[in-house]
């Protein structure tokens, strides 16, 4: 093996291998038995109470590059879709800030799903929950029944650093410079205003909506249903957010969407001197 060859793999497995951590144990079912052996964590929004947070924990029986999970906004949709874990079966555990512990084992040939929760009879003992680090043990005392499948078992243990979701300087209600350009796209998008709604999309994200096919019309009405189904524009309010650096900034955006109170995360990117709308995710319903 060349030495070019052999400094590859070694980036590779640094790569793949950063924030990793051990993991040993077992989910029992009649679908058949997933051995978890590598535990990776990231900090996500609590979907039933959005201004809660959660870690996250993903274990598998395969290495995957925990360098794709930094710094973005929907790490649990970027994890379940590595290309590592395409056919793999995994485990997927939300530990919250009292240590109670919601759990779902996906097992990839059949697609079927075993989720639970403490409710469900799932134990969790957690000996570290903090912002760098998790660690501790899930398990069922006796067999577990998720509805309509048959009995299952689950005893693992895991101990992985967590991967700090994007963070900086917190900005202000109404979300400083980055809200002010994000509430101005909000009023293009009500007012139908093509030529504003352009202005305020990234030059990466523009090409989604702007089609050569398409009249500007065509366009023009397709780019509203989007973002209509992106953003809770109904009651919408940025109530802050963070300034990630001085080209990048995450938005709280607080709306209604058919009259559920929803909290979404905002990307905006600075090209020049304009801050512009590069994605948006769905953080979870309000309470």
């Amino acid at each position: 093996m060349t030495r070019v060859a052999l400094a590859c793999l070694v980036l590779v497995a640094s790569v793949t291998s950063a924030f990793a951590g051990p993991v040993s144990g077992t989910v029992k079912t009649s679908t058949g038995t997933i051995t978890v052996k590598q535990a990776v964590a990231y900090t996500v929004r609590d979907s039933r109470n959005a201004r809660s947070r959660q870690t996250e924990v993903l274990l598998t029986d395969v290495p995957v590059d925990t360098a794709s999970l930094g710094d973005v906004l929907n790490p649990h949709m970027r994890a379940i879709n590595l290309e590592a874990l395409k056919d793999r079966n995994y485990l997927l555990l939300w530990i919250n800030a009292d240590g109670t512990v919601t759990m779902n084992a996906t097992y990839a040939r059949t697609m079927t799903q075993y989720i639970n929760d403490a409710e469900g009879g799932l134990k969790g003992e957690i000996m570290t929950n903090t912002a760098a680090k998790v660690e501790g043990r899930v398990y069922s005392p006796s067999p577990l029944q998720a509805m309509g499948k048959e009995p299952y078992t689950i005893d693992v243990k895991f101990s992985a650093e967590v991967i700090p979701a994007p963070t900086g300087p917190p900005l202000p209600a109404g979300g400083g410079d980055p809200g002010k350009a994000f509430t101005t796209l909000m009023g293009a998008i009500a007012k139908k205003n093509w030529a504003g709604i352009k202005a305020g999309l990234s030059p990466t994200t523009l090409p989604m909506f702007e089609k050569d096919y398409n009249t500007p019309a065509e366009n023009l009405s397709s780019a509203i249903d989007i973002l209509k189904a992106w953003l809770p524009l109904d009651k919408a309010r940025v109530i802050g957010g963070v300034l990630v650096s001085d080209t990048d900034a995450v938005l709280e955006l607080e709306g209604q969407t058919y009259g559920v109170r929803m909290l979404t995360l905002v990307r905006m990117a600075k090209t020049g001197a304009a801050w512009q709308f590069r994605e948006s995710v769905t953080a979870g319903i309000l309470r």
